[in-house]
């Protein structure tokens, strides 16, 4: 028996799906290991109502009183599709975390409009003189989830963007690299230009099932657009399909899939939402 044992419950809230994955992590003189037990995918259709995610929601809130009796607190990953993202330059004259959030709702307003005042945002830690990765997402979905696990007594203990969890899972292959992080969902392109692992670039993007055609022409537009004579070249991808479909191949660019994170013997079915609730 393992000398030390936790569990988790990693829940990925998508448009088309929830996924719940309860997590067992032991430590024994071979390491730590990640189980799954009895994973569970519930289908929603978002194209009911005009907000995106809230049939996700209703069949969260359906399912999860299943998941009480294991006492697992939960981290949520939320899809990209329900994310944006800002870049929030360095103001060295910001005094304290409510001037640093005013100034932050000031930037996606000036990219997304007024429906910004309405979002709830988060705002990375970096060095000073840095720029920081902002996430909004709306408040209203964000309360939906806390009502939910308190309703079903189980403790939330964090949510998180899909971009920072995969992010962080993959931080100490990226860090003071310079180059393009992809991450792919269905549908959604998120694109990151890290210059030496610190934010440069941040764009989130529609795109189809013909996105490795897409991808190396969408890279030359954010090239330009990025007005930097020194871009990378350099493309890691994530995406849960990377484990049996090629990557692009087309010069000046250099593509490297990075691991989706599958543990072995995964069901196909499962692989996305559970690439993506491994990927922190």
């Amino acid at each position: 028996m393992s000398p030390w044992s936790h569990k988790e419950l990693r829940v990925v809230v998508c448009p088309d799906q929830v996924a719940l994955f309860p997590v067992r992590r032991t430590l024994s003189l071979h390491g730590l290991r990640r189980m799954i037990d009895e994973p569970h995918i519930v289908p929603c259709n978002s194209a009911n109502g005009a907000v995106p995610w809230r049939a996700a929601l209703q069949a969260l809130e359906a399912v999860l009183p299943g998941f009480a009796s294991d006492k697992a607190a939960a981290t949520v990953i939320l899809s990209n599709h329900f994310l944006r993202y800002a870049l929030v330059p360095w103001r060295a004259e910001l005094a304290n975390a409510e001037e640093d959030l005013s100034f932050t709702r000031h930037c996606f307003v000036k990219v997304y409009g007024k429906a910004a005042q309405q979002w709830e945002l988060r705002l990375s830690q970096e060095a000073p003189e840095m720029p920081r990765l902002a996430s909004a997402v709306d408040a209203e979905l964000l309360d939906g989830l806390r009502a939910v696990f308190d309703g079903a007594g189980i403790p939330l203990r964090s949510i998180q963007p899909h971009l920072m969890a995969a992010f962080n899972g993959f931080r100490g292959r990226l860090q003071q690299h310079s180059a393009w992080f992809a991450l792919l969902e269905p549908g959604n392109l998120c694109l990151a230009l890290l210059s030496h692992g610190r934010w440069s670039r941040v764009r989130s993007l529609r795109i189809d099932r013909a996105w490795r055609e897409q991808l190396p022409l969408i890279l030359e537009r954010e090239a330009v657009l990025a007005d930097d004579p020194a871009v990378p070249h350099q493309v890691y991808v994530w995406s849960a399909e990377l484990d049996d479909t090629a990557l692009p191949e087309i010069d000046p660019w250099q593509f490297h899939a990075l691991s989706s994170g599958l543990v072995p013997g995964a069901v196909a079915a499962q692989g996305r939402h559970l690439a993506m609730a491994m990927a922190g």
